[in-house]
């Protein structure tokens, strides 16, 4: 029989460089903030000494601004508005300019400096803090109106506005939820708790009915609201955190990566009457997961934890098929296991151009940590064999078009080094777009400047490391090439041979 190892589990969701690893993670997302700043900079004359300011700061003071829920919020509209065409001014920069603002010197945004008493439920696990009130001056009151504005969009119309005042229990019970958490999950609990700033309650309507809890993306950034009915035991609480921490540390991997190239595609959800895009599949099949390993680490609880926080409950907990459902009237897809397969199915199943390469990876990813819970989960994943390809057009060593044309490398560009993660970042300030290159496009992208695909690929096997051939050189260097061109990072010269094919 095959052993269960929640602690392998882990590791193994915890150490992936681009998904896991929180710290990388975060690492990236610094490097996208200093380079979308240094560009709202030059874009926004009026706040352009603050941006820059805020772009050449240290990491302990850039990461509490931009996990503020506000600042973060308008930093993304900033970005989203410059990528539209339709940026005039930096919403960001006009709260930076504020007179009563300041970088932290203690690490404490602008948000949490709001409220009425200070409440960090897990300090040694990153800088998250609680709504215990807002008690904003005069000078600061754009900023408390629109943190209310940001709590109330996520709330059905005449629903709560804001979120209660928390108490010192309500703290008190959210830290023991915490606690658990990372007792129980040493690896994962404190991965996902980095990833939070703001935890609210309240008893607001949801889109899907009363709330019972949910994390925000670019609307509400960083932050998590769940009703107070959460904190009615550890375990629920703990749940309540994994569940929607997770959602959060996933919302932050995808500033740096594409899992899905068709936005628009539907999968049909069993336990639903609605279909689901697949981000929100990848999303879900994510928090299944981590639910998977949890549950999995419960049953295997050491006896000090059951005598400090009480038993985990006797059933899994899992929501109800939705009335009306295929799975309601058939009984099936009721539990975490049977959800997670079936969105593995689905999104490895997933045609061309639906999921990417990296997608794909992600699913594989998951599905290696959770067979050290579920032994044999990996062979309840049904997926096709995929299509054989036409021999007619699959040719994987061909040379791009224009073989006989030069190369250059479109400027200007703003870019950033990670050198400890192989990855460069690069952001074309006309297009105002992102592009994370891997080590091997980031050395084919050095490499493209007054050269043809031939030499190219000559040059490149020459540069990497270790003995490699002409076909593998002209696969990879192809490979990047399409990607280059395609996001508009190299073009071809005006002509065959314009600029030479320099030595």
């Amino acid at each position: 029989m095959a052993t269960v190892s929640p602690r392998t589990a882990e590791d193994i969701l915890t150490r992936d460089g681009l998904f896991g690893d929180s710290a990388a993670i975060e690492a990236r997302n610094l490097a996208r903030y200093r380079l979308g700043l240094s560009l709202l900079g030059a874009r926004d004359s009026r706040h352009a000494p603050v941006l820059h300011a805020l772009a050449l700061a240290g990491d302990d003071q850039l990461l509490p601004v931009l996990a503020d829920p506000v600042l973060r919020n308008a930093f993304e509209d900033d970005t989203a508005c410059l990528e539209n065409g339709a940026f005039t001014a930096s919403a960001l920069g006009g709260y930076l300019a504020d007179d009563a603002w300041q970088l932290p010197a203690d690490g404490t945004g602008p948000c949490e400096s709001l409220m009425r008493t200070p409440a960090r439920p897990w300090p040694g696990n990153g800088a998250a803090w609680v709504w215990t009130g807002l008690r904003a001056p005069v000078s600061q009151q754009a900023m408390a109106e629109r943190l209310r504005e940001l709590c109330r969009n996520s709330f059905e119309p005449d629903s709560q506005t804001e979120p209660y005042d928390a108490t010192p229990e309500m703290v008190e019970a959210l830290r023991q939820g915490a606690d658990l958490l990372t007792s129980l999950l040493p690896q994962i609990g404190p991965s996902v708790l980095r990833h939070v700033s703001l935890i609210g309650f309240s008893d607001g309507e949801s889109a899907d009915g009363p709330l019972q809890s949910l994390s925000g993306g670019d609307p509400l950034p960083s932050a998590i609201l769940m009703s107070p009915g959460r904190l009615a035991d550890p375990w629920t609480t703990a749940e309540t955190l994994l569940h929607e921490a997770a959602h959060l540390k996933l919302f932050d991997v995808l500033r740096s990566c594409s899992l899905v190239e068709d936005g628009t595609a539907q999968v049909p959800i069993p336990w639903r009457q609605s279909s689901w895009s697949f981000i929100r599949v990848l999303v879900a099949l994510h928090f299944y997961a981590h639910m998977t390993v949890f549950q999995s680490a419960a049953r295997a609880a050491a006896p000090e934890l059951i005598a400090r926080y009480g038993p985990p409950p006797a059933d899994e907990v899992i929501d109800e098929p939705t009335p009306g459902s295929p799975a309601a009237a058939l009984g099936t897809h009721r539990t975490v296991l049977e959800r997670l397969t079936y969105l593995a199915e689905q999104a490895l199943s997933a045609g061309h151009g639906q999921v990417t390469p990296e997608g794909r990876r992600f699913v594989h990813w998951l599905l290696d940590g959770i067979e050290h819970c579920e032994p044999g989960v990996r062979s309840l994943v049904q997926v096709p064999l995929p299509a054989t390809a036409n021999p007619a057009t699959a040719n994987p060593s061909a040379e791009p078009a224009s073989a006989d044309g030069v190369l250059v490398r479109n400027e200007p560009v703003l870019v950033r080094e990670l050198p400890d993660q192989r990855q460069l970042l690069v952001l074309l300030p006309d297009q105002a777009r992102f592009h994370w290159l891997d080590a091997h496009t980031w050395t084919v992208y050095a490499l493209c400047e007054g050269v043809t695909p031939t030499s190219l690929a000559e040059r490149y096997r020459r540069t990497v490391h270790g003995v490699m051939g002409e076909d593998a050189a002209r696969t990879i260097t192809s490979r990047c090439l399409d990607l280059l061109l395609a996001a508009g990072l190299v073009s071809w010269a005006d002509g065959p041979g314009a600029l030479g094919d320099t030595p």
